[in-house]
């Protein structure tokens, strides 16, 4: 087995109790491979859809797509919203700006707690100073007394002692 599948394999286990342990607030929707490259992944906690008159429009469900290419973990993987949002750190076209912060040490399960963060508008992963969608981030900037949107954890503490099969 190649280093990549192991960790694709690693990754596949670890994202599996993530999920177990996550109390519902999140679930495999499909996923594509074996070992898995591509997951859909459902969140359950609020965000902001889009805005309608000046309102924001909140989303309790959201769905994303992450995609670890042919270079992943040494490339950062591809994430998508399905679902809408409206977020500073997230391109109009749903990409997610995983800018400086992709490291090779990440786990998918690191991800995608960081992602859970994102929805929510969690002061310690919303970054400002480079955004993908400057609308967001005019809103965002002006109210920074509500976040997060959600009280919601989506924090390391959901993932249990993970042992990794590096065999």
């Amino acid at each position: 087995m190649s280093v990549r599948s192991k960790r694709l394999q690693n990754d596949f286990q670890a994202l599996s109790e993530l999920v177990y342990n996550s109390g519902g607030t999140l679930k495999i929707i499909s996923l594509e491979g074996n070992p898995p490259y591509k997951y859909l992944i459902q969140y359950r906690c609020k965000g902001i859809q889009e805005f309608k008159n000046r309102i924001p429009i909140l989303r309790n469900l959201h769905q994303v797509e992450f995609l670890l290419g042919n270079n992943y973990p040494r490339k950062e993987p591809d994430v998508r919203f399905v679902t809408p949002i409206f977020h500073p750190n997230i391109y109009p076209s749903n990409r997610v700006c995983l800018g400086n912060y992709w490291s090779i040490m990440e786990t998918l399960p690191e991800l995608v707690l960081r992602v859970g963060k994102f929805i929510q508008y969690s002061k310690d992963v919303l970054n400002l100073n480079s955004p993908a969608n400057s609308e967001a981030k005019k809103w965002a900037a002006r109210n920074m007394k509500d976040f997060p949107l959600d009280n919601q954890t989506f924090t390391s503490e959901l993932i249990r002692e993970i042992v990794w099969d590096d065999t």
